[in-house]
């Protein structure tokens, strides 16, 4: 009798900066969807009159590649999987082992005992999913609070650079294929943020409180 198992395996995810850490900021409330509407800059400063636009231009990829806030929330992020995917293949090994010594064989009928120790294997294997689970949703919760705080200093440094130069725009790189180079912040954007914000404290994922709030 063969009890299969079903293992998640997402723990050889790639590198955060790139797709996931770019997803993670750019749903935020930074500067709005890349392919959303525009969003203003310090709206304080509209006038009775509509106002000109000034324009600043911010390369969103490049400051997540070469910050060094967004690059500590990676290593810090893979020290976490390695820890994970060691202990998780561990784990899966010995219960293959724990199957192959309930297999019982041709013709060979299961006993009360059998069953009672089949039930406890499926047991221990749903537990095994469950903390896998568990894992990786902590993990992703963690991850999702540093990337904040790299987000939140963006924000501020974003609209202190916005404010000297007197731009009331700012439109991601990826937005326009041609501007002129006086409208570039990105350069400005990265060099405070790395000044502000070198790295983050990554969350221990196990400490984190359970998903909703509740202690």
């Amino acid at each position: 009798m063969v009890f299969p198992m079903r293992v998640w395996r997402a723990w050889r995810a790639a590198p955060v900066v790139g797709a996931m850490l770019l997803l993670a900021l750019m749903t935020g409330p930074l500067l709005g969807p890349e392919t959303g509407p525009l969003v203003g800059v310090r709206a304080a400063q509209a006038q009775d009159a509509f106002p000109n636009q000034a324009i600043g231009i911010i390369d969103m990829q490049r400051i997540l590649r070469e910050s060094t806030a967004a690059r500590s929330v990676d290593r810090e992020r893979q020290v976490y999987l390695e820890a994970y995917n060691k202990e998780t293949a561990a784990a899966e090994q010995a219960l293959r082992e724990k199957q192959r010594e309930l297999t019982l064989g041709a013709g060979q009928q299961p006993t009360p005992e059998d069953e009672q120790k089949a039930r406890d294997f499926r047991q221990q294997v749903a537990d095994f999913e469950r903390r896998v689970a568990e894992r990786r949703r902590n993990l992703e919760r963690a991850l999702s609070q540093a990337l904040a705080q790299v987000q939140q200093m963006i924000t501020v440094v974003a609209d202190e650079v916005a404010a000297e130069r007197g731009i009331n725009l700012v439109l991601y790189r990826s937005q326009v294929p041609l501007f002129d180079p006086r409208m570039e912040m990105t350069e400005d954007v990265l060099g405070r943020l790395n000044e502000r914000l070198p790295a983050v404290a990554f969350p221990d994922p196990a400490s984190l409180p359970p998903a909703g709030g509740a202690q």
